[in-house]
């Protein structure tokens, strides 16, 4: 359910119940012909699927939306580049998908992302394919990134998380605990079982 609330939160999904707001605006009220233009101009995407185009390189898939958005090239040349030396990918751009790895390409979707300066970021399973060295770098990345915008991340990997301002755990798709890392440490519910049991995965992963 997880994944579902993101796509009602982005307005790619329609809830069956409840409402959405955003600056007081109820989404579920917006009509289908503006949806596409809300999603442009106020949120941007980063999904497990990096949903790249083979024949296209790094760079041309970082500008594909912005392209079709109309922005001109020299402007999208001057944005992308310090995003591009944060996320450490400025070597990469003229490179093909299929010629870096899959944190690479993580990290590409993020760019891709940011580079729309949305002021909502979604994020689903951000570092699901990240190695430990591509994790750090993207962790790092989102707190000079994020700054001034409203980021909801899901994670499965919790180190993802540990420095948000909001955890939300949902189980059954329910919110049953909620709070910063160390205020749910410290209830000893079902957040610190979580996080006790990825870090015995962690500390197998290394010494295995």
């Amino acid at each position: 359910g997880k994944t579902t609330l993101l796509n009602i939160l982005a307005a790619l999904d329609k809830a069956s119940s409840g409402e959405v707001r955003l600056d007081g605006m109820n989404l579920s009220s917006i009509r289908d012909s503006q949806i596409s233009s809300f999603r442009r101009d106020n949120v941007g995407f980063v999904f497990q699927e990096f949903n790249l185009l083979d024949t296209f390189t790094l760079r041309d898939n970082i500008y594909l939306p912005r392209v079709l958005a109309g922005i001109k090239p020299s402007q999208m040349e001057a944005e992308l580049k310090p995003i591009a030396e944060v996320l450490g990918i400025d070597g990469l751009l003229d490179k093909y998908p299929f010629e870096v790895s899959g944190g690479q390409k993580q990290r590409l979707s993020i760019a891709r992302a940011f580079l729309k300066d949305a002021d909502i970021i979604i994020l689903d399973e951000a570092t699901a394919f990240a190695d430990p060295e591509n994790e750090h770098i993207i962790q790092e990345s989102f707190k000079k990134l994020s700054k001034n915008k409203t980021t909801l991340m899901i994670a499965h990997r919790l180190s993802t998380v540990v420095d948000a301002d909001r955890i939300l755990v949902i189980d059954e798709g329910r919110i049953v605990e909620e709070g910063k890392h160390s205020d749910l440490i410290a209830q000893d519910g079902q957040y610190k079982r979580l996080w006790d049991e990825y870090q015995k995965a962690v500390d197998w992963r290394i010494g295995g």
